[in-house]
């Protein structure tokens, strides 16, 4: 079985990472969706966590639309850094596969991310990180790959 986990901040670029699993995974998947809020030296507030929930949930939804058993999903908020909570969670849960997305800004973090470049510098995990333009109508060029015969 495998297992995927899907770090979210709740941007759209979550959403896409969450949308390509259906090309990816299948009925066996277990997934671990995972939302880091910064650590601030002052504990995690009920107002941070009703908004980790609501992140949460979005990408829930979305696998869950998608065609994804909801007993296979696994809500898991954690506060720290993004990128060394990404990987202890990767590490923790056994992952095979981490999917992220990207929004870019500058030099090799426009390519990749803050988070998502920190993460692919830390980890031994494979990480699939999805870029800002990807377009939906992609999917079945994955699923092509996907099924090539061996």
């Amino acid at each position: 079985m495998m297992k995927i986990l899907l770090p979210t901040d709740g941007s759209i670029y979550s959403e896409n990472a969450a949308r390509i699993t259906k090309r990816i995974g299948n009925e066996n998947t277990e997934f671990i969706i995972l939302h880091v809020i910064a650590d601030k030296g002052t504990g995690m507030k009920s107002w941070q966590k009703e908004g980790a929930d609501l992140v949460l949930s979005t990408i829930e939804n979305i696998l869950v639309e998608i065609g994804f058993d909801i007993s296979k999903i696994k809500k898991v908020v954690e506060e720290g850094s993004a990128p060394v909570k990404i990987v202890d969670v990767a590490n923790n849960y056994d992952v095979d596969l981490i999917i992220m997305g990207n929004q870019g800004k500058s030099g090799l973090k426009k390519i990749l991310g803050s988070v998502t470049a920190k993460v692919l510098e830390i980890s031994d995990r494979l990480i699939l990180v999805v870029p800002p333009n990807y377009s939906h109508s992609n999917i079945n060029k994955i699923s092509a790959l996907k099924e090539v015969p061996q």
